[in-house]
């Protein structure tokens, strides 16, 4: 989450059906024009979607990269990169038929190799996030240029869905070598890198001339810029931003809509919570127990982001087909959450600091209402704003013992729920052994009712363990300039500009 943030997966579904079947193998580049867009998280410096473990990553890579699939809100699966998949009778092999004609942005084929390359990459590369999503694989093979095989050590239902987010954005292999990869990704996506981008400040796409499906460049370059969320409104009736997601104060929609700018729900993924590492005093359960039953989710949602929100303690958001509508969030009762720091050596209760991103405002204003609900309950945070590249090292280090982010990840269960118990975002590699047992089981499900229940399962063992203290999901708004037109925004959390166009 976090890939929120994140992890976070830019959208298959975006890249590769945007434009309807009509694909074009060279394509005009774009019809002139630019789009830009203003987000405040992720101003760190890797956009690598295998290793790139911030929330709002998505939004770099989006344009560069296309994924093997294509996955909608309801868990449906389509083409994507590829245009067939089937496992075997047993579930032990997935065969993908693959797109023929595309080219990555450096000229490089691509085909059953590049894709081979791709996930024996994932699976090894140092501090890989989607490494956990590919450990079902035990080998790939490539037996010609438009078939890859994949053998499994078990069924492994949630790889479709895998395929939809970031272990499906297939890179360039001969990129990889590139001394400045990691902020100059090479995709098959209908925009590339360009010379003029800054960086962690404003990245900077040109359409790709040799784009498999060129009618969805509409706009010949698009530009992602970082910003605090203060800067939100300002940027947007000034004129120089044409896209947005609205991660700040809950008064810029509506600002903005008194304004005549169109503002929409975003109906995606934006879970807000607590990262804990779990080498310390968090490594308890009844300490976890005791953060989360000191909170007051309701007063948060309410008091600070209108009631625009859903309480919820569980890691997937109220609208998956996963969730589980029978399970409530723990309602806010600071005398069992003394009692239970006492049952574990801690009467006088505990210390610890938290980090948030500088730029995320909102995020700082819950941080900030929460900690006197924590006192309360004798828990003293100190909270502790820094820059996104920091956050995470700092979390790992133990320097911090929470992050309060976001996850934003994805409408697959499988992304978020495999992603947060990872190293990325668990610190110390801290193992529940029934959640680990049942997220194995929910991962080789393949049936989708199937799949549902057992994510449910899961679910409910992540909120039990507080594994990580989720507080709730946020009904987020998206704002567009009033010449543009064809911008929606996906889940995982994600402006898309496929198919985009301003005037």
């Amino acid at each position: 989450m976090f890939t929120a943030i994140l992890i976070a997966s830019v959208l298959a579904a975006a890249g590769c059906t945007s434009g309807g079947s009509g694909s074009s193998g060279g394509g005009g580049g774009g019809a002139g024009g630019s789009l830009t867009i203003l987000v405040a998280a992720d101003g760190g410096q890797n956009y690598d979607p295998q290793t790139n473990a911030a929330p709002s990553s998505s939004e770099f890579m989006m344009p560069v990269f296309d994924t093997l699939l294509s996955e909608n809100a309801q868990g449906v699966i389509s083409a994507g990169l590829a245009t067939a998949w089937k496992y075997a009778p047993d579930g032990k092999t997935l065969t993908l038929t693959l797109r023929s004609g595309v080219k990555f942005h450096d000229g490089t084929p691509f085909g059953a190799t590049a894709v081979k390359n791709n996930i024996e990459r994932g699976q090894t590369t140092g501090k890989s996030v989607i490494a956990g999503q590919l450990a079902s694989i035990s080998s790939v093979d490539a037996p010609d240029a438009t078939t890859v095989t994949l053998h499994l050590k078990s069924a492994a239902g949630s790889l479709l869905g895998f395929f939809a987010g970031p272990a499906g954005m297939m890179a360039s292999p001969t990129a990889w070598k590139n001394s400045d990869y990691a902020t100059h990704p090479v995709g098959t996506g209908p925009w590339q890198v360009s010379s003029s981008s800054v960086p962690g400040s404003n990245m900077v796409y040109t359409a790709f001339k040799g784009y498999w499906n060129s009618s969805v460049q509409k706009v010949s370059t698009v530009n992602v810029r970082v910003g605090a969320e203060s800067t939100f409104v300002p940027g947007f009736t000034g004129g120089s931003v044409q896209a947005m997601l609205l991660t700040g104060s809950p008064t810029d929609a509506k600002t903005l809509s008194a304004a005549g700018f169109p503002v929409t729900s975003a109906g995606t993924t934006y879970l807000h919570l607590m990262y804990l590492n779990k080498s310390g005093v968090f490594a308890d359960p009844k300490v976890r127990e005791a953060v989360s039953l000191a909170i007051d989710r309701k007063a948060v949602c309410d008091s600070l982001l209108g009631g625009a929100c859903t309480v919820s303690a569980q890691p997937v958001q109220p609208k998956s087909w996963a969730y589980d509508s029978s399970v409530s969030a723990p309602e806010q009762n600071i005398e069992q959450a003394k009692t239970l720091l006492a049952e574990v050596g801690h009467p006088s209760g505990i210390e610890f600091k938290a980090v948030v991103a500088t730029t995320a405002t909102q995020l700082q204003t819950e941080l900030t209402a929460i900690q006197p609900m924590l006192a309360k309950a004798n828990i003293k945070m100190t909270i502790s704003p820094m820059p996104v590249a920091q956050l995470l090292p700092t979390l790992d280090s133990n320097d911090a013992q929470a992050y309060y982010s976001v996850n934003t990840g994805g409408a697959d269960p499988a992304i978020p729920l495999t992603s947060m118990t990872s190293p990325a975002y668990n610190p110390g590699s801290y193992r529940d052994s029934q959640l680990t047992s049942l997220l194995s089981a929910a991962n080789e499900a393949s049936d989708q009712a199937a799949r549902a229940s057992a994510y449910q399962k899961v679910s409910a063992a992540y909120q039990n363990t507080a594994f990580n203290v989720v507080i709730l999901n946020q009904d987020l708004p998206y704002a567009t300039a009033k010449g543009a037109t064809g911008v929606v925004a996906r889940d995982p959390l994600t402006i898309d500009t496929r198919g985009a166009s301003t005037s």
